[in-house]
């Protein structure tokens, strides 16, 4: 007979594997959406180390930002008006230092590229949240 704390846990590894699902989908999403940015601003040979720090620090925001996501997804359903509040604050919190975090790698990958790709990446980089 299942008891309780036996559809508890199920209930558990059910969502780990619906979370790392999304994780899955997400970094997918990324690697495809970098894979489209790279083909569109035809990134030269002598534009390769600029691209990949930009690549680089593009995938440590979204890893930061999925761990951060589970969190809040958790206190958003069991937390409290105050701990809810304080979530959100956290993830804003957390989003400007991730865009802070690749600014760098943005502003290097753009001063390398021709006035050409500067036009494409202007269409491309930096309309959403996402920065990228």
């Amino acid at each position: 007979m299942m008891g309780q704390g036996m559809m508890g846990q199920g209930r558990g590894m059910w969502r780990q594997g619906m979370m790392g699902t999304r994780q899955a989908r997400m970094s997918a999403m990324v690697d495809g959406r970098l894979a489209y940015l790279k083909g569109e601003l035809s990134i030269t040979d002598a534009q390769k180390e600029a691209w990949d720090g930009y690549a680089e620090a593009v995938n440590g925001r979204v890893e930061t930002m999925q761990g951060l996501h589970e969190s809040m997804l958790e206190t958003m359903q069991k937390g409290g008006a105050i701990e809810r509040m304080d979530a959100r604050i956290t993830g804003m919190q957390a989003m400007v230092d991730a865009m802070s975090a690749v600014k760098p790698a943005t502003e290097k990958l753009y001063g390398a590229l021709t006035a050409e790709q500067k036009k494409i990446a202007d269409d491309l980089i930096g309309l959403d949240c996402g920065a990228m």
